[in-house]
């Protein structure tokens, strides 16, 4: 039973939330989903050549087909990401979230093309088809709406027709770029989130994909456990953009979501950013608080994969360091293979930081949240 629906028709007061997931990836079982909401030409090219494919580089990454091996519900050859009603037993019933927010799991290879124009169109169709069969099938939902980044104005078009949409509370971008994201073009973008109060949630994937550069300054790893381990560079790229471009200057009401970027690298990441504008600040004026304190105010990270230290206590310290009681941010990653249960944060942080962590921080991060109570 859906708890908000049912306090909504019985007149009671509405549960207060406890945890809220900040990175489900749901997904279309078929192209066909996506048909009534393209032109008869957009149409018949989906119909021709089909969805739009990450690279094959890196196929076995992990579980089974990249997701759970007990998700597979309707059959191996079903994506469980597009289960819709597994979601909500396995996820959202036997998790105990009250909110999740999707972020579709197609997004990486459709925003790698080149094709701006049948880009946008593709993502602007799996929008609205989340928001009909998703969305509005379960009001535990909200949407982390995909914009075509690769087209800034594109972009703003995107945030401005579905933005205000009560069930949308972010733009939802990915790290594979051609340019880092605190360069000016992309300013117009971060005026429309504010604007129609939406984060922005920033999520790895199609790094050397389609028109993006290599995922490394040494060109393509081997192996997919190497694109695992360096994952945390794509994030402080555009981190560091974000900060010395001076974006938070502009939007200091502009909240950015770093989702499954790990955090053991933040802290030293503040340290070192704070050195390179004491040191280096003439060259950037405009910047006029120390990286950490943007950093602080206006960027989330959220938990998963959560960081396994050795000896366990060890990343008590890491979340201290970065104040992760209010930067970190609970996230599954649901039904990906590495998956992580609201119990993955551990006990011994104490029932404040959980909650906070669990569902506080991100009720404070999403302007659109801002009015629904945590425990």
């Amino acid at each position: 039973m859906n708890p908000e629906k049912s306090a909504s028709v019985s007149g009671a007061a509405a549960p207060r939330i406890r945890v809220v997931d900040a990175d489900v990836h749901h997904n279309i079982r078929d192209k066909s989903d996506l048909y009534p909401y393209l032109t008869n030409v957009e149409r018949a090219r989906l119909e021709e050549y089909g969805m739009p494919r990450n690279s094959s580089l890196y196929q076995a990454n992990g579980g089974w087909k990249g997701a759970r091996a007990d998700t597979f519900d309707a059959g191996e050859d079903v994506d469980p990401r597009s289960n819709f009603a597994m979601f909500q037993t396995k996820l959202l019933d036997a998790c105990g979230i009250d909110l999740a927010i999707l972020q579709v799991e197609s997004t990486p290879s459709i925003v790698a093309l080149a094709d701006v124009d049948y880009s946008a169109a593709l993502l602007r169709a799996i929008n609205d088809w989340s928001l009909e069969h998703w969305v509005a099938r379960d009001s535990r939902y909200r949407l982390a709406l995909t914009i075509p980044m690769h087209d800034p104005a594109m972009a703003v078009k995107e945030i401005e027709r579905l933005g205000g949409h009560p069930a949308v509370i972010a733009a939802y971008v990915v790290c594979g770029s051609p340019r880092l994201y605190g360069k000016r073009e992309f300013d117009p973008v971060y005026a429309a989130c504010v604007d129609h109060g939406l984060s922005l949630s920033l999520h790895f994937s199609n790094e050397g994909f389609g028109m993006n550069p290599p995922m490394t300054s040494a060109g393509f790893p081997s192996y997919y456990a190497e694109t695992y381990l360096v994952r945390p560079q794509f994030y402080q790229a555009h981190l560091s953009s974000f900060l010395f471009e001076g974006t938070f200057e502009k939007f200091p009401k502009l909240k950015v979501i770093f989702c499954e970027s790990g955090f053991g690298w933040v802290p030293s990441f503040r340290w070192r950013a704070d050195m390179a504008w004491k040191e280096l600040r003439s060259q950037t004026p405009w910047v006029k608080r120390l990286p950490s304190e943007y950093i602080e105010e206006n960027v989330r990270f959220t938990t998963q994969p959560f960081e396994e230290s050795e000896p366990p206590g060890a990343v008590d310290e890491i979340v201290g360091w970065m104040n992760g009681a209010k930067t970190l941010l609970y996230s599954s990653d649901f039904p990906h293979w590495d998956f992580d249960p609201p119990e993955t944060i551990p006990a011994r942080f104490g029932p404040q930081v959980r909650r906070q962590i669990l569902a506080e921080n991100a009720l404070a991060s999403y302007p659109k949240l801002a009015g629904l109570a945590g425990v």
